[in-house]
């Protein structure tokens, strides 16, 4: 066999080593390209080497713009003299000091890698770091962006903090305008959210440049917080668990990140396989999961490397997905009935004025609440209280009369205003209906005689039945009857007749009533005749007895699913509910925005009074009625 060949089947084991060192480095160095995480990291080695105030600056300089960060820490670690040592950190990159501390001093350190000084490459063309030696002497290490060399020297001049200055500048064409003061603010609120909040650093961001101060603050999350266990146990440590239900404040780009020690590792964690699944990817969700045990990926430090911890992380997680779907399931359900009461207040308001602006004969199905409801209409007077409020003209006897009460009202005054009840009354067709007009003074007190009634119908099909033959003196009563499904509108005018008596204590009390009602004696004495008007709905008898949509008012709506159904909304007469499906596609359709949501309700609304009070019209017709509700209710949702 030939010697060559002999040699080709030998076993050859050895080390791996770098072939180009120089190469390796510019690999390195431009795999960090985000120029806010360079400021990170460099405010990260300060807190690292215990600074309790970190001070960053963006200036200019000749043109330029230069961005400088100034801490109160130890400083760099010396050398066998007590100056910085500078030398190890240009000469051992990917060895970090920081990997060699026990495990007392390395507690609360993130630095490992010994690269971060090389993410100045996406920020600036030099860096300069300077930190003081014994006696106060200063040392400067310089570098070059792609340069090859570096440069130690002593340098004059003091750092007041006693801790160490990295400036980086010229900043380059591409970052200069990214690396604004407010920018490196709310990055690092982020970024470095409960570094800040564990270790009570204070970071401060001045920027000359455009003119701007302030203090970074922790980010806080502007949603409502899930009721989750704050911490999961693994073998490994404790995951910890801050999730919160976005809210309309909420950034748009906010996510779930991932954190390790209090650094933000990855803005979303559904940038990890095993996460792209609800309720990660659930855009109303927010908040982190912080595991410290995590390893990261050198190079971008915003990966994970997939190993026992990981796996440990993962299957922590998977075990609280069932808690994160129920308690958003519950937080769905209460912003829901949030919403529909909401939304039911609005299409509410929108119905009423659509509805008093139709013909009250042709929509008689539901009530409509009046603005201000009729209390009598008498020529330039005042209404009477409303039912059920108090009335300050009635005194118990022997009770000590006041400046806002009359003496001696034992006679009622002079007629005031008339009052038919019921107010709102429903009789099937072919029924009756009794009315009883009451007569009072200004005081609110019953007058019993000396008045007659009037009876008239107003408007439509109806007909009055023994008007003042019903036992009331003067016919105070009488009877509404109609054969046809319509409203009925009843007139009443009351009559003072016989003048007013001349004793003096009806002349005392409308004397008084006059006061009470804000006008002269002679004017309440003179008025003699009101008059009051009612509508009696003639409905069918489920409508008529109050049981449906007649008798309730306006009827509310609930959701109800029905998955694979075609219906959208039904009425329920029992209950006077609007019965809407939440699982037809119109509906999830109709939630991309609120005011969506709330004019697919409303059209829906409309539908229903339609149809219920228009059960026989054709089609055609009923379509006609639906765009004339819709039209008069459009504007206002």
């Amino acid at each position: 066999m030939p010697p060559s060949s002999a040699a080709k089947s030998q076993t050859t084991t050895g080390t791996l080593q770098i072939g180009d060192q120089w190469n390796a480095i510019n690999i390195i160095a431009h795999s960090q390209t985000h120029p806010l995480k360079a400021i990170c990291e460099l405010t990260e080695n300060a807190i690292d080497a215990g600074a309790t105030h970190v001070h960053i600056l963006r200036r200019r300089q000749k043109g330029d713009v230069y961005l400088e960060v100034v801490d109160n820490g130890r400083g760099v670690a010396p050398d066998e003299d007590g100056n910085p040592d500078f030398l190890r950190i240009a000469t051992h990159l990917c060895d970090s000091m920081k990997r060699h501390l026990d495990a007392q001093h390395r507690q609360g350190v993130h630095g490992e890698f010994g690269i971060g000084l090389l993410s100045f490459w996406s920020l600036g063309s030099e860096l300069r770091m300077i930190a003081g030696g014994p006696a106060g002497v200063l040392h400067e290490l310089e570098l070059t962006r792609g340069g090859r060399t570096y440069t130690i020297r002593p340098v004059r001049g003091q750092l007041p903090t006693g801790g160490t200055r990295v400036i980086v500048g010229p900043l380059l064409e591409a970052t200069k305008k990214l690396v604004t003061g407010e920018k490196v603010a709310r990055y690092l609120s982020a970024e470095l959210r409960d570094r800040i909040r564990n270790t009570g650093v204070k970071i401060e961001v001045v920027d000359r440049v455009s003119r701007s101060e302030q203090v970074v603050t922790p980010r806080e999350f502007d949603g409502e917080r899930l009721e989750l266990p704050r911490r999961c146990k693994t073998p490994l440590g404790d995951v910890h668990v801050e999730l919160y239900m976005r809210c309309e404040s909420s950034q748009p780009d906010a996510a779930i990140a991932l954190c390790k020690d209090g650094t933000r590792v990855l803005r979303d964690v559904c940038e990890l396989l095993p996460f792209q699944h609800a309720p990660w990817n659930d855009g109303r969700l927010e908040g982190l999961l912080d595991f410290d045990p995590l390893l990261l990926a050198p190079g971008t430090r915003s990966g994970i490397i997939a190993d026992e911890a990981f796996d440990a992380f993962v299957a922590a997680a998977t075990a609280l997905e069932p808690e994160i779907l129920a308690a958003l399931e519950q937080r769905e359900q209460a912003e829901t009935d949030r919403a529909s009461r909401q939304i039911l207040k609005q299409v509410h308001k929108a119905f009423v004025s659509a509805l008093s602006d139709l013909p009250s004969a042709d929509y008689i199905f539901f009530d409509i609440p009046a603005a201000s409801p009729a209390l009598g209409n008498r020529p330039g007077g005042r209404g009477e209280a409303l039912p059920g409020e108090p009335d300050d003209s009635i005194r118990v006897a022997g009770e000590t009369p006041s400046a806002a009460s009359p003496l001696l009202p034992l006679d009622p005054g002079p007629l005031h205003s008339v009052r038919i009840s019921p107010r709102h009354p429903r009789r099937p067709p072919g029924g009756t209906c009794q009315l009883t007009a009451t007569a009072r003074d200004a005081l609110g007190m019953a007058i019993t005689n000396g008045v007659q009634y009037a009876w008239r119908v107003v408007e439509g099909e109806g007909r009055l039945e023994g008007a003042g033959q019903l036992g009331s003196k003067d016919g105070a009563s009488c009877r509404v009857a109609a054969d046809a499904i319509g409203v009925v509108t009843v007139e009443v005018v009351a009559r003072e007749v016989g003048g007013v008596q001349a004793a003096g204590v009806r002349v005392a009390a409308a004397a008084w009533g006059a006061v009470a009602g804000g006008a002269s004696a002679s004017e309440q004495i003179q008025a003699q005749e009101i008059s009051d008007r009612v509508t009696v709905k003639f409905l069918e008898a489920e409508a008529a007895d109050g049981s449906g949509p007649g008798g309730r008012g306006l009827p509310s709506y609930r959701l109800e699913p029905e998955h694979g159904q075609p219906w959208r909304s039904r009425y329920d007469a029992k209950a006077n509910e609007i019965i809407i499906n939440s699982a037809h596609r119109d509906f999830l359709a109709s939630k991309s925005s609120v005011g969506k949501h709330r004019r697919y309700i409303g059209k829906l609304y409309a539908k229903e009074v339609v149809l219920s009070n228009f059960p026989h019209e054709s089609p055609a017709q009923a379509l006609e009625r639906l765009i004339e509700v819709t039209l008069r209710t459009e504007d206002a949702l």
